[in-house]
């Protein structure tokens, strides 16, 4: 079973920093697949020959590509994991948001698609799902051949909807997924923006907030465009979904295995993570009663010592 990692990334040393913590604690803590292949996109521009050397030397098997910017909502250029990648050179395409860290074995991450399903996914918590105002609607537009698409939860069936920093794909999925996925996102984008920009009106924005009119945006905020946008076109490709366990795709509260740094709980300045200016804060995360916190900090800490040669 080949098994490939693919990372999309900036240039910025935020970014870069964030990729290279992440490849690292892969090449560490991943367990069976600590060995696979990595692609690192990078967009609109490529890495510079002392950042590649860097990347080949310390996380190899890796390789390089750059691809153009897909504009929309920053999150969109995440979507270039699918085009980026052939998909006849993996049986299984594992993506991985580049400010995710790998704290336990990521041994049986890939049993749902052995299991058959084609796409898996974190199910989107309620401050995903709570931004679209009628997801079901959108399905409606959009959807293949119907309920049976849908994924179960809890004992009910419902409309598939994602938390998009770990998933993992089949071939055939990316294959038929990949164009909806990037149209839906500038689709669904474009139609915010216009009724956005209506709706902040001084006169419609009064009767938007008496509940006189009733808003006409797909979601409240454009954030979550791209994850929406991926689900709507796996529903319509009818391609086969399963939820990702939360334990890979965790913000630390959990015995996890995977560690999602979101901005919102982990305010740290990336560009400076691996600097003396860093210390204070990880001296802070390091006494921290959030778990992701701790283990950011160690796994921070042994990427200078082992990666950097710093004591």
């Amino acid at each position: 079973m080949r098994i490939r990692l693919g990372i999309v990334s900036e240039t910025s040393d935020g970014f870069l920093n964030q990729a290279k913590l992440c490849l690292y604690s892969l090449r560490t803590n991943a367990g069976a697949l600590r060995s696979i292949p990595v692609t690192l996109i990078t967009n609109s521009e490529p890495l510079s020959s002392t950042e590649m050397s860097f990347f080949e030397q310390n996380f190899s098997p890796i390789d390089f590509v750059t691809s153009p910017r897909l504009g929309a909502i920053p999150h969109t250029s995440k979507l270039n994991v699918f085009y980026a990648i052939d998909p006849s050179s993996y049986d299984i395409l594992l993506y991985l948001d580049c400010d995710t860290v790998i704290r336990k074995p990521l041994d049986g991450i890939a049993d749902p698609i052995i299991a058959g399903a084609q796409f898996v996914c974190r199910r989107g918590g309620e401050t995903d799902r709570n931004r679209f105002v009628d997801f079901t609607g959108l399905v409606g537009r959009y959807w293949g051949q119907g309920p049976k698409h849908q994924v179960r939860f809890e004992g009910a069936s419902e409309w598939p909807m994602f938390n998009t920093g770990v998933f993992l794909a089949t071939p055939d999925a990316v294959r038929k997924i990949r164009r909806d996925a990037v149209e839906l996102t500038y689709a669904l984008f474009n139609e915010w923006q216009r009724c956005d920009a209506r709706e902040t009106l001084p006169l419609l924005r009064k009767l938007y907030r008496r509940g006189i009119l009733s808003s006409r945006k797909p979601v409240l905020e454009s954030w979550p465009i791209e994850q929406g946008a991926v689900a709507l076109a796996c529903i319509k490709a009818g391609v086969s979904v399963a939820y990702l366990d939360e334990t890979y795709n965790s913000w630390g509260n959990l015995d996890f295995h995977i560690l999602h740094c979101f901005k919102s709980a982990y305010a740290f300045d990336r560009s400076t993570m691996f600097s003396d200016r860093a210390a204070r804060w990880l001296e802070d995360y390091s006494k921290s009663d959030l778990r992701g916190k701790t283990f950011l900090a160690r796994t921070i800490i042994d990427f200078q010592r082992e990666v950097l040669g710093r004591s």
